[in-house]
């Protein structure tokens, strides 16, 4: 295997809490579903009901909606996280975190005609280091796209625009104590839910699974240096 590394950084992230119901105060980075999700946007995989989608079925879509899946995740990403047995690492590499208010239009599940002002909390000047185990070929032509992706890649959110650098290929993972860590129990830090895609979303019509914390160490808060800081990225139904 092939250590696919990368830097992300933007002028803002937001990445979501999904154990937050208004998802209003962004997480310090990324979980392996938001890193898969980045990576497919680069690789081309549309979402079955987004406008780059070709030929989407319309029947599949309405019995997805029906059964509780309106917004499915690609089933070409999904496919490809099994088949490459999908496995990431991430770090904090910016300065110091800071979090400033961001005022956008718009509301969630609420029917009226005029728009609210949601103000939320992103982070300022986010900066990542990625590495992915593939096999050589397939961390050759994801890199690849990642120079040059095919569709625009976010930090979270279509307004947090992400700056790709320092694309490279490796045999192993730098070591350092800010790698994200998994924590099963109670989180302290910088905690973001350890969301996975869920690559049978039929079986049980989620699209995610929710389980611990990825914690990110940070300039103030460092970690300690893993044996191990890939994680599998994706979950079957079941498991």
């Amino acid at each position: 295997m092939s250590i696919l590394i990368f830097e992300l950084a933007g002028e803002m992230a937001m990445w979501r809490n999904v154990y937050e119901s208004m998802g209003s105060y962004s997480c310090l980075g990324p979980a392996p579903g938001n890193l898969a999700g980045v990576i497919g946007a680069a690789l081309g995989f549309a979402s079955p009901r987004s406008q780059a989608a070709e030929k989407p079925d319309a029947k599949q879509l309405k019995n997805w909606d029906k059964a509780g899946l309106p917004w499915p995740v690609s089933p070409e990403l999904l496919a490809w996280e099994e088949t490459n047995d999908f496995h990431v690492a991430c770090r904090w590499i910016g300065k110091f975190p800071k979090r400033v208010p961001w005022n956008i239009n718009g509301c969630k599940e609420i029917n009226r005609s005029d728009n609210l002002r949601l103000q939320q909390q992103v982070i300022l000047d986010p900066a990542y280091e990625v590495a992915v185990a593939l096999p050589a070929d397939e961390a050759e032509r994801v890199a690849a796209a990642l120079r040059k992706p095919a569709f625009p890649l976010c930090l979270g959110a279509s307004f947090c625009r992400a700056i790709v650098r320092n694309v490279r290929i490796g045999e192993s993972v730098p070591e350092s104590p800010f790698w994200a860590f998994r924590a099963d129990g109670g989180a302290l830090g910088e905690a973001t839910p350890f969301s996975r895609h869920i690559v049978n979303p039929g079986s049980c019509f989620e699209r995610i699974r929710s389980d611990g914390y990825w914690i990110y160490p940070t300039p103030d808060q460092p970690g300690v240096i893993a044996a191990e800081p890939l994680a599998r990225g994706w979950v079957r139904a079941g498991e």
